[in-house]
């Protein structure tokens, strides 16, 4: 290749910078425009709406720049116009040093949003409370959890957090070697989208056991998934299910009430817990 056409080429890559950070701008002052419109709300997280963006950008996607790349670039982006609205800010659960929810929270919020480490999830789960941070990061829930954290979670009160995200949004990605994955917690949101999961809690009034509950959904539509259980031996009247599934568990749900009716029990009481966007999976990103 000539000097010249390599200088040409360099010439259009340097206008194509140009016309994307001049985009960039413009999209800020929109942004600026939104939040404007919305008054004195604050961070309002949309997790959903992301998500949808995502999909749209993978969906018309073309030519040999790497989807993942795209996704990743485009969190760094919504990130920083995310805190063009207002205070933004992580509390991540770390118990100990080099924990990977660190670098989960890091990667989809972005370089410069600000981080503060807490070796207990009452800690996380309290500064988003109080409002010292707007996101908080808890490892994925396990059926094994002696003292799980979503129990902290069941409750109705008006500042208490609800799952609003999985990480990473991208299945085909690393952290430090391995495939972890944690959930985002925030204050409520009607946020939605197409493809999602939701947790829901229910509460019995007597001991039922992991595997009654399993047996029942497991051929259900629903694609249900036990995720946790709990049992305050103080409280005799109080066992807790954090139940997944493809919808938000109600009484009314014919699959709860043929549960409830064959097992002779009752529901003290059921609550979601939020839900979260379904990764991209390596297929979508190929």
């Amino acid at each position: 290749m000539s000097e010249n056409r390599l200088a040409e080429l360099r010439k259009e890559i340097d206008r194509i910078d140009d016309a994307v950070h001049d985009l960039l701008m413009a999209r800020a002052l929109v942004v600026e425009e939104v939040r404007a419109a919305k008054g004195a709300e604050g961070i309002k997280l949309r997790p959903g709406r992301e998500a949808e963006v995502l999909r749209r950008l993978i969906a018309r996607h073309s030519g040999p720049f790497p989807k993942g790349a795209l996704v990743r670039i485009w969190r760094e982006v919504m990130s920083a116009y995310l805190k063009l609205q207002g205070h933004l800010a992580m509390a991540v659960y770390m118990p100990e040093p080099g924990a990977v929810y660190w670098d989960l929270a890091r990667d989809q919020y972005g370089s410069q949003t600000p981080m503060t480490s807490h070796a207990s999830v009452r800690g996380v789960i309290g500064a988003v409370q109080n409002g010292d941070a707007a996101i908080g990061v808890l490892p994925v829930p396990t059926i094994s959890d002696s003292d799980p954290w979503w129990r902290h979670l069941y409750s109705r009160a008006e500042n208490t957090p609800q799952i609003l995200s999985r990480l990473p949004v991208a299945q085909t990605e690393k952290v430090r070697g391995t495939y972890e994955e944690a959930l985002i917690i925030g204050l409520p949101s009607d946020d939605h989208t197409d493809n999602e999961r939701y947790y829901t809690v229910l509460e019995f009034d007597q001991e039922i056991s992991i595997r009654t509950v399993a047996a029942h959904f497991q051929d259900s539509d629903l694609n249900v998934s036990i995720q946790g259980h709990w049992h305050d031996k103080a409280m005799h009247d109080q066992w807790l299910f954090l139940i997944e599934a493809d919808a938000v568990l109600h009484e009314d749900m014919s699959e709860v009430k043929k549960f409830l009716d064959k097992n002779g029990v009752s529901v003290k009481g059921i609550l979601k817990l939020g839900g979260y966007a379904v990764p991209f999976s390596a297929d979508e990103l190929a």
